[in-house]
Parts: C-alpha cells; sequence; structure tokens
C-alpha cells in the first residue's frame, strides 16, 4: 500500500497533468501557432537583411564599374548604369549615381540639364543637407558665365549667410560674378571678406588676393578709388 504523501503526490501530479492537457486542448494551436510566426519573423528579418546587403553589394560593383568607364569610349554605358542606380538603386547609391549623372551631363555640355539635375537634388528632403548644398553650388557654378547677379545672390545667399562648408566657395561665386558683370565694387567687398576670414582654406585666399590684385589694376576700380 502506497504511503499517504506518495499517494497525494501522485494524485497531484494525475490533476495537473489533467489541467496541462485541458489547457493544450484549448490553447495549444495558438502557441504552436505563435511559435511559428515567431521563428518565421526572425527568419524573415534575416532574409531581408541578406537582401539588403545583396542589394548594396550589387550597386556598389555596378557604381565602381561605372566609375571606371565615364571616362572612356564607354562613358554613354556609364551613364545608363547611373541612370538605373539612380531610379531603382539603394538610397544612398541612388542619391550618388545622380550626382555622378548630372557631374556626366555637365561635362557633356547638357548645361542647362545639369542645372536642373542639381537644382533638384539641392531641394530633395531625403537628400543629406550637406549635399544638398553641394548640389546648390554645383548648379551655381555652371550658371557662372550666364547667370545675373541676383540669380547668383539667390542661388548662394544660403550658402554665404551660414557655418555650411561651402560658404567660402560661395562667396567665390559670387565675387566672379560680379567680376564678370564689371560691379568692381561688389567683387572687391566679396573677395576682401575672403582675405579677411581666417576660416578661408589656403588655396582659395590665394585665388582671393590675386582677382583682388586684378580688380585694383582696372579703369573702374582706379577711379572709384580716386574719389
Amino acid at each position: 500500500m502506497a504511503e499517504p504523501d506518495t499517494f497525494l503526490r501522485e494524485v497531484d501530479e494525475a490533476v495537473r497533468q489533467d489541467q496541462y492537457r485541458k489547457l493544450w486542448d484549448r490553447y495549444g494551436v495558438y502557441a504552436l501557432g505563435g511559435a511559428v510566426l515567431v521563428v518565421a519573423g526572425v527568419a524573415g528579418y534575416k532574409g531581408w537583411n541578406y537582401w539588403q546587403e545583396k542589394r548594396a553589394q550589387d550597386a556598389g560593383a555596378k557604381f565602381t564599374l561605372a566609375l571606371s568607364m565615364e571616362d572612356g569610349a564607354d562613358a554613354a554605358k556609364a551613364r545608363e548604369i547611373f541612370a538605373g542606380l539612380a531610379e531603382q538603386g539603394p538610397e544612398g547609391y541612388r542619391v550618388l549615381a545622380r550626382f555622378q549623372l548630372a557631374a556626366a551631363e555637365a561635362k557633356a555640355g547638357e548645361t542647362d540639364k545639369a542645372v536642373a539635375d542639381y537644382d533638384a537634388l539641392a531641394t530633395d528632403p531625403s537628400v543629406d543637407p550637406i549635399l544638398q548644398a553641394h548640389a546648390k553650388l554645383q548648379a551655381a557654378a555652371l550658371r557662372l558665365e550666364k547667370a545675373d547677379y541676383a540669380e547668383m545672390e539667390r542661388r548662394l545667399k544660403g550658402l554665404v549667410d551660414s557655418n555650411s562648408a561651402w560658404q567660402f566657395s560661395a562667396r567665390e561665386l559670387l565675387g566672379l560674378t560680379a567680376y564678370r558683370l564689371n560691379d568692381m565694387r561688389e567683387a572687391e567687398r566679396q573677395f576682401s571678406a575672403l582675405v579677411g576670414d581666417q576660416g578661408t582654406p589656403p588655396n582659395l585666399r590665394e585665388r582671393a588676393d590675386m582677382m583682388l590684385a586684378l580688380i585694383v589694376g582696372t579703369p573702374q576700380a582706379l577711379s572709384t578709388t580716386s574719389k
């Protein structure tokens, strides 16, 4: 005959097993389904990461290939690759490809098209602000020979008045525009500001010094100085 304690343990175990069976009958399928979903979710997440990495690697290989081709006989093919990446590549490569396309258009003499592409990059909120500013500067540089001062000021004022990394190049473009339009007073003001700013890069300060020397020798500058 079983001891009382042993008997009670066996009864308690039987009751627990019966309760577990009832719980399984009621919720077991759902618990199993939930476990399957968790496993599937983890597998899906890993699969997504793998696909993203593979896509980025493929885009990087295409981008590198296009860079190696753009200065040779396969320049047109390079532009096709950049165009494809700009349309369907991963976000980072999409932006870089758009910059390369605009640069290729400018190199091919398609200035208006390049300016339009740079302007689109400069106003695209998905593009990093530093790259937006770079696009703005590039568009202005392409307009240097034809734009009036008001247009260039509109394009560059936001860069000149900020702590942007491009502020010095933007001021140089304004100075060059004023010089081209024979506004020597404004040109002198812009280049003097560059020379006097301790943050101006050395090579840009040298160019500003050279422009100031040219400005001083112009008849308009001489007449302004003598008044």
